[in-house]
């Protein structure tokens, strides 16, 4: 039988097919690029569980009995604002939580995804959501994780101590090696905050040896970097510098951008250290030029801080001037206060 298509053909370019939704990593993005007038620097784990949210919205959305305003929330995470979205796990939360010690686990994973989104405007609230979380449910690793990052953010080092035992002992408790790893570092990084560098070292290397046993690279490299660190702050360069170039070896094999900025960076100051400005610079020049193309602020910020500090002791005042000036404004819009008084400091000297 002959058809006559020309109608269908010609309709054809009336009728386009709609644009598929955005993801959940496509919204997120778009949460995080909203934040860039803010004084808020968006860390890479952030941004897995800002994910993590919206996947677990867009999962509620196709269930029968989705939460009322799951559409409207959505809408407004893709034009980057959260407010929807934090009410409606609120509620969530507050149902399951009236449902008792059964709906526990339910109650904690919506009281993360409420801490995930709070995070980037609202640090109380974010910090009390986590709370609530590892309340909920204390054989969670990753909420006591999570709380301990914030909790050490926030200069709470003694609590975020105890949420980084917690997860210690889960992993002893469960039997997984990975959880160790992940805490025996973050203990670490504690131990160096306060200056007790032989424990700070001690946990880092409890770190190192299960992620060489796992192969798990990243973790390595976050632990040479660490340790590169150390002996760095004790003076040691010779150590201190292997220990970078181990770190950035791995960074470069698994593509880590920010990884490579920072280990160029340490780089960088072992060299300003040493008194070679050339090489120093060369260092700083390529962590800057990472750190733009991933548009890391704290990271824009302090290497032109570093570049103003080999300019001066070249002599080259206005060229210092003209670094630290904006190394200063890019602390001053993430709201790293201490630092913009450090800079200012140095301005004021020249």
């Amino acid at each position: 039988m002959y058809c006559d298509h020309s109608f269908f053909i010609q309709a054809a370019g009336i009728f386009k097919p709609s644009a598929p939704p955005p993801s959940a990593k496509e919204i997120a993005q778009t949460v995080i690029a909203m934040q860039s007038d803010k004084k808020v620097e968006v860390l890479t784990e952030q941004v897995g569980q800002l994910i993590l949210a919206v996947e677990e919205l867009k999962n509620k959305q196709a269930e029968p009995d989705a939460p009322a305003g799951i559409d409207s929330a959505l809408k407004e995470l893709e034009k980057g604002h959260t407010t929807k979205a934090e009410n409606i796990f609120r509620r969530i939360l507050q149902d399951k939580v009236k449902e008792g010690e059964k709906a526990n686990k339910e109650a904690a994973q919506a009281a993360r995804h409420l801490g995930a989104l709070a995070f980037f405007h609202d640090t109380k609230g974010s910090l009390d959501a986590y709370q609530q979380a590892v309340e909920l449910d204390t054989g969670n690793s990753d909420g006591w994780n999570r709380l301990g990052h914030l909790q050490s953010r926030s200069g709470n080092l003694d609590a975020a101590l105890q949420s980084y035992n917690q997860v210690l002992r889960i992993g002893e408790a469960e039997g997984k090696k990975e959880l160790l790893a992940i805490a025996y570092g973050n203990l670490g990084i504690i131990y160096k905050t306060r200056g007790d560098l032989d424990k700070a070292e001690e946990y880092y290397r409890k770190s190192l040896a299960i992620e060489k046993e796992l192969g798990r690279k990243g973790g390595m490299a976050s632990d040479y970097g660490n340790l590169g660190n150390i002996y760095q702050i004790r003076g040691d360069l010779d150590k201190a510098e292997e220990y970078h170039i181990k770190s950035l070896a791995i960074h470069e094999a698994l593509g880590r951008k920010e990884g490579m900025a920072s280990d160029y960076g340490n780089l960088g100051i072992i060299y300003k250290t040493r008194g070679d400005l050339g090489k120093a610079e060369e260092y700083y020049r390529k962590s800057l030029a990472i750190n733009e193309a991933l548009d890391k602020k704290e990271g824009i910020a302090s290497q032109y801080g570093n570049l103003g500090v080999i300019y001066e002791t070249r002599g080259d005042l206005d060229k210092a001037r003209e670094a630290w000036e904006k190394s200063k404004s890019l602390f001053l819009a993430i709201g790293a206060d201490p630092m913009v008084k450090k800079i200012q400091g140095w301005i004021d000297s020249l």
